[in-house]
């Protein structure tokens, strides 16, 4: 039987890469741990020198095997701990923030985003909104604001290695009487969103690399749409909540936090995906597992969820903080 190298090479890097990122999302592999094992990165050129050694031997096949598992090693490492570098990107926080104002109508848009930063969001009363946002770097975050829309966008935009770029601070405060439909991506930062009361027509959020949280108490959030890549997401749900929508993450890990007698319905499948479905008490029809009070409830939290070498916890033992 002959193996095409090629093929031998990327297809153990990639397995590789999926088992690593899952062990380490699933806890069976310690995250700080991998995390400092990047010390040891020039076992890589070791491993790929030795394939190139063993290339014209009899044992060539071992050589790319090993060269494989050592990269697929690295890259599912790297995946898996992207969102800690998060906190380390840039320098320290910035000193000064500068504060926008203004008002907003019945609706509005939201469109923003995050680059190497943190995001502090919470809801007030009345119409007005605030943005105090700063940056350690010369150029200050974008603030575009009027009664229909508040767009925010960060100056680190246009590319460069997220370790290169300047850090990022923005507390916002919203009026929760305002309908929102939203977009929001964050990038190599950590967000913490309390949308206590908050009404969104829909919800669409991005974190790549990044550590979100976000706080649903007596909010009504339709067309939950969330794509997170190497980056972790905790929501955290009251008996008062009201969500529906999707969430797609790869190699990330998704918690979700929820009062008994809360009316769940979570559909979740996907590919080296785990769950704790399985001991939550919840009633599994194929692919979905429901609560026995959803039919009845007055509010409810109906999500889809796929995963590829990613997790997905309904109230973990730690909790979602």
């Amino acid at each position: 039987m002959r193996f095409h190298r090629g093929f031998l090479f990327w297809g153990l890097s990639l397995v590789t890469a999926g088992l690593v990122a899952l062990a380490i999302q699933l806890g069976y592999l310690d995250r700080t741990a991998m995390a400092a094992s990047w010390r040891l990165w020039p076992l890589l050129l070791v491993a790929l020198g030795t394939t190139l050694i063993l290339l014209r031997t009899q044992i060539a096949l071992l050589g790319t095997a090993l060269a494989a598992v050592v990269l697929g090693a690295a890259v599912g490492t790297a995946i898996a701990v992207a969102p800690g570098f998060a906190a380390d990107c840039g320098d320290s926080p910035p000193a000064t923030l500068q504060d926008h104002t203004g008002t907003l109508g019945a609706s509005a848009s939201l469109d923003w985003r995050l680059d190497c930063g943190s995001l502090d969001l919470t809801m007030g009363q009345g119409s007005s909104w605030r943005a105090s946002v700063g940056s350690t770097g010369n150029e200050a975050p974008t603030v575009d604001g009027a009664s229909d829309h508040l767009d925010l966008d960060s100056a680190n935009q246009g590319g460069g290695f997220f370790l290169d770029r300047n850090r990022e601070h923005w507390v916002v405060q919203l009026p929760a009487a305002t309908t929102y439909h939203a977009e929001v991506h964050i990038n190599t930062s950590k967000a913490i969103m309390h949308l206590t009361g908050a009404r969104f027509s829909a919800l669409s959020l991005h974190p790549n690399a990044a550590d979100v949280l976000v706080a649903l108490d007596g909010a009504g959030i339709e067309g939950f749409d969330v794509e997170l890549n190497a980056g972790s997401l905790a929501i955290i749900a009251s008996g008062s909540t009201a969500l529906s929508g999707t969430i797609q993450t790869n190699a990330g890990s998704v918690k979700l936090c929820a009062p008994s007698g809360t009316g769940l319905r979570i559909t979740a499948s996907g590919t080296a995906f785990g769950t704790n479905l399985e001991d939550s008490g919840l009633a599994r029809n194929g692919d979905t597992w429901e609560s026995a009070s959803y039919a009845q409830a007055d509010h409810r939290v109906a999500l889809t969820v796929h995963g590829n070498a990613a997790s997905f916890d309904l109230n973990p033992a730690g909790g979602c903080r």
